[in-house]
């Protein structure tokens, strides 16, 4: 039982990193996909093959050929691993062009937010002036003379004419800025969905890095357990394989022993047994 479960694991994790290992040289040469697909799939299963066959035949592989062997197996493992290394980092890079995307926006949406707010406050003040200039020229109106109070009436049109005109600019800025809100919260969920990217943004800045040295050291850590555990369980599996089938066969050479044993007890017995008969 045990066995199959270590067989079953083994290959479920060569097979995943034969996936991402073919599927990351593939890219590298996108410009015959298919055909690299093909010969790095080869490699990996040869790569199986070979280390199941260098534990078996070990003592009866002449060195030239156990060491090329050997080698090319290091070698395999190493180009694996260069494999799962471009595959993943390949996912970060397009999750952080997503995730800078996202706040890029956001960091855009605050910048014409706060423009705006400036101009809001701008635009009040002013009012604020034009209001009280037009009441303190009102207050002023009573004492004038018809004639001097024309300028002031005129003056006092303008204010309210140039009040007008702000107020409706105001409310078209409550607007912008109410669309930019809504834009910026949009921005927002879009910037959470890359939890991922959140993680390592906060373990770089734990540990007072970048997010590229996070990221680096992250995938090392992967790549350095991923094929070598692969390959372990692969030569684990031999080792079990092997101890069973060894039990077997002691099991059934002791069987053997047994019935060779019984059949000879009853050659000795028989005989004489006749010979009280008659």
């Amino acid at each position: 039982m045990f066995v199959g479960i270590l067989a079953f694991t083994a290959f479920v994790i060569a097979g995943v990193a034969a996936y991402f290992s073919v599927y990351g040289i593939a890219t590298l040469y996108a410009g015959a996909f298919i055909s690299v697909l093909v010969m790095a799939g080869a490699l990996e299963v040869g790569k199986l093959v070979a280390t199941s066959f260098l534990y078996r035949y070990w003592h009866k592989t002449n060195l030239l050929l156990k060491t090329y062997i050997l080698v090319a197996i290091l070698t395999l493992m190493g180009i694996t691993s260069m494999g799962i290394f471009g595959f993943l980092t390949s996912a970060y890079q397009t999750s952080l062009i997503e995730y800078s995307q996202a706040e890029t926006q956001q960091e855009f949406l605050v910048s014409q937010k706060a423009i705006l707010e400036k101009e809001l406050e701008s635009l009040t003040m002013r009012v604020e002036t034009l209001n009280q200039s037009r009441l303190s020229q009102e207050q002023r109106l009573p004492s004038m003379s018809r004639r001097s109070a024309a300028p002031v009436y005129e003056d006092i049109k303008k204010s309210g004419e140039e009040i007008t005109q702000s107020k409706g600019r105001m409310n078209q800025i409550f607007e912008e800025i109410k669309a930019l809100d809504l834009q910026t919260l949009e921005a927002q969920k879009q910037s959470g969905k890359q939890k991922d990217i959140g993680t390592l943004k906060y373990a770089a800045e734990l540990f007072g890095t970048d997010i590229n040295t996070i990221v680096k050291w992250f995938t090392l850590a992967i790549i350095v357990v991923f094929d070598p555990l692969a390959i372990a369980l692969v030569l684990a599996y031999n080792i079990a394989a092997n101890k069973k089938f060894d039990e077997e066969e002691i099991v059934v050479e002791d069987e053997e022993k047994e019935v060779k044993l019984i059949r000879k007890i009853k050659e000795k017995i028989l005989p004489s047994t006749a010979k009280y008969r008659n």
